[in-house]
């Protein structure tokens, strides 16, 4: 059982912290970047509670690159990037009425009064953020939340969606905030085309809109059906003044808006969520819960926000739909990491309208923690995601708890448990056949090698047809070619295969970014694969860094520098690279550096929220002047670059008499 946060050491704190960061920051990328989350919002909120508890007990481990103080995840490089003039913040939870009052008191205190306050309430959608902008009544631009501060470019993508108007009666510039979704119809619809198509089905509405949205061709999104729900607006002279008004206003511009209504007291709130929780089946959208926002435009902006949330708005999360049924029989699957996933087999029950016969059970120590067997009745829960979770045994089948495998149940290798994880592993990275098609159809993929005309389709074709077998077989399926050619395959020709061989003779060069990226380490995806490929210039030297050389390098932390000094030493992942080395060329760029930049030398520390640059940009533009980042201040630091809410590095920065340097100061220093 985890142990209260009263109860943890500080080095227990100090490791649990840093396990809940690595697997945020990847729930993150998978949920915001890839429309591929692993677990649900309940699942994920809990790891977010369980960090903040250990943030507040242990404020020392707290640092400004912690997931409680970002919104959503950086933006990928496969769009262009747009600064939101405001960020875009993340909403604070609440899971009961002693939330919602303990929300109400807090912004009273702030405040000052103990007078009744009004919130706006509106649906909480469950769908993908954004922003659009017009100028002189046009839609110029529009993007994605991102990181909150830097979004994506999915101006074309917005104008495809029936909901925005490309023309508004409008004067001036002014922005319109909102959620992008997928209605249900259009959501069964989509998978049904897909699967009928045999491509990979979206878990829920939300990431298929998120995919739809971000898609590289504007047709492909018009075809989705998406809407959009306006909540926000921001402009000149607008003369409004409560939450109320901007909805109203929104509206005879044009937009559609969810429900929404004033609540003028705690027990309005409660009934608002009580009314919508219970008309939330018969909605043609999914929500999952509800948002308040202080009427006041005016108290809004006295309130500001903290950290990653607005002070003025908290987001109620209504509780998960829970079911009772029995376990039919226990399957086990392995991933493309070769992470081994225990699977219940269900007795089909109905659950909010859906049929469900599967459940996840996670890893084998919640198996041994609930004491779960076959034939035991269960109860399961489900929280906006297709596949739902058990959460208890209702009543006991008398059968043997299920029994953790020792062994890969596809190639026979003996599982492992890295240190610090609490999954088992399938080691046999290369060589494991249910690894294989999933790893192959990573390895080919935009991220990675970027091979156009190999989706996970063909790559299951040529798996069965015994084409490829391993990932580098790709750069032997020409020369390679079993009794039917490629070009008088079904579907294929002379020239779709021409242009495939020559795709993959393209991808022959590749960067150490990429070439590292592509070894599907786990939890390395572009951000670390670039630090790594940064810091090692090379391959060779990233294969022989020992775990302290990975350690000490920003963002990585104990247990991932611990992942990736195992991977090196695993003797099945050392020959693949080997072999994989001989096929392609490796190039890396090295950074340009001015060395005559008065931040030549300097060590830079970044602190508060800055308001013309995200943070990664402001990084990329001090190392590009030979400056050394980091996230601690130090005897060391030269520079203590100062944003909004800087917090306490500034008044530690003032002690120790380093110098202090607001960001225009930073960005004309940065300029010269």
């Amino acid at each position: 059982m985890t142990k209260s946060v009263f109860e943890l050491t500080f080095s227990e704190a100090k490791a649990e912290l840093a396990f809940l960061k690595q697997e945020l920051r990847r729930h993150d990328d998978l949920y915001y970047n890839k429309a591929e989350p692993e677990i649900t919002d309940w699942e994920y909120d809990q790891l977010r509670l369980r960090l903040n508890e250990i943030e507040a007990k242990f404020p020392e481990l707290k640092s400004e690159s912690s997931p409680s103080q970002k919104v959503g995840a950086p933006v990928s490089s496969t769009f262009s990037k747009i600064t939101h003039k405001k960020p875009m913040l993340s909403l604070e939870n609440a899971f009961s009425s002693e939330d919602l009052e303990d929300f109400i008191e807090r912004v009273q205190n702030f405040l000052n009064t103990t007078t009744n306050l009004e919130f706006c309430a509106e649906h909480k959608i469950d769908g993908l953020s954004a922003s659009i902008f017009y100028k002189n009544g046009q839609l110029t631009y529009a993007a994605t939340r991102g990181d909150g501060y830097v979004g994506e470019d999915v101006t074309d993508n917005i104008k495809t969606i029936l909901d925005i108007p490309k023309s508004i009666d409008y004067t001036g510039e002014i922005e319109i905030r909102g959620e992008v979704y997928m209605s249900i119809n259009s959501f069964t619809e989509l998978n049904k085309q897909r699967e009928e198509a045999g491509e990979k089905l979206f878990a829920n509405p939300r990431n298929a809109a998120a995919g739809s949205l971000r898609q590289l061709d504007a047709e492909v999104t018009k075809q989705r059906n998406l809407g959009f729900f306006a909540y926000y607006v921001d402009g000149d002279n607008l003369n409004i003044n409560t939450q109320i008004e901007v909805m109203e206003f929104i509206k005879k511009l044009g937009f559609s808006t969810s429900e929404y209504k004033l609540c003028h007291s705690l027990m309005d709130m409660e009934k608002y969520c009580q009314d919508t929780s219970q008309k939330r089946q018969n909605l043609p959208y999914e929500i999952d819960g509800a948002v308040f926002k202080l009427n006041s435009l005016e108290l809004q902006n006295r309130l500001g926000f903290v950290g990653r949330n607005p002070r003025h708005s908290i987001a109620f999360k209504f509780p998960a739909e829970e079911a009772e049924t029995r376990i039919l029989d226990i399957s086990i699957g392995v991933g493309r990491t070769g992470k081994i996933t225990p699977v219940a087999i269900l007795e089909p029950v109905n659950l909010n309208g859906a049929m469900v016969s599967r459940a996840t059970l996670h890893n084998f120590s919640e198996i041994e923690r609930k004491q779960i067997a076959v034939g035991d009745t269960v109860k399961i829960l489900r929280s906006g995601d297709v596949i739902p979770k058990i959460i208890a045994v209702t009543k006991k089948s008398g059968n043997a708890t299920f029994a953790m495998p020792a062994t890969c149940p596809s190639c026979g290798a003996d599982l492992v448990q890295y240190p610090g994880l609490i999954d088992l592993f399938c080691p046999n990275h290369y060589g494991c056949s249910a690894q294989a098609v999933r790893y192959i159809s990573y390895f080919v993929s935009k991220n990675c090698l970027d091979i156009p005309g190999l989706g996970e389709k063909q790559v299951e074709e040529f798996f069965e047809e015994g084409r490829i077998k391993t990932a580098l077989d790709i750069f032997k399926l020409q020369e390679k070619e079993v009794d039917t050619p490629l070009a008088s395959k079904p579907g294929w020709g002379k020239v779709s295969a021409k242009k495939l061989y020559d795709a993959i003779e393209n991808s022959r060069n590749v960067t150490l970014a990429r070439f590292i990226v592509s070894l599907g380490i786990p939890g390395v995806g572009e951000v670390i694969a670039q630090l790594l490929a940064d810091h090692f210039k090379n391959i060779e030297n990233l294969q022989r860094a020992e775990k302290a050389d990975l350690v000490e390098l920003e963002g990585l932390g104990d247990l991932m520098a611990e992942e990736i000094y195992a991977f090196f030493r695993n003797e099945v992942n050392i020959k693949f690279i080997e072999e994989y080395k001989t096929l392609v060329t490796i190039s890396h760029k090295e950074k340009s550096v001015d060395t005559n930049s008065a931040l030549y030398g300097k060590t830079i520390v970044f602190t508060g929220t800055l308001s013309k640059l995200s943070r990664n940009e402001a990084k990329q533009i001090a190392i590009s002047k030979g400056a050394n980042v980091s996230s601690a201040i130090s005897g060391k630091t030269d520079i203590v670059v100062v944003g909004e809410n800087p917090g306490s590095k500034l008044k530690k920065a003032s002690e120790l008499g380093i110098k202090i340097m607001s960001e225009e100061e930073f960005l004309n220093i940065g300029s010269i």
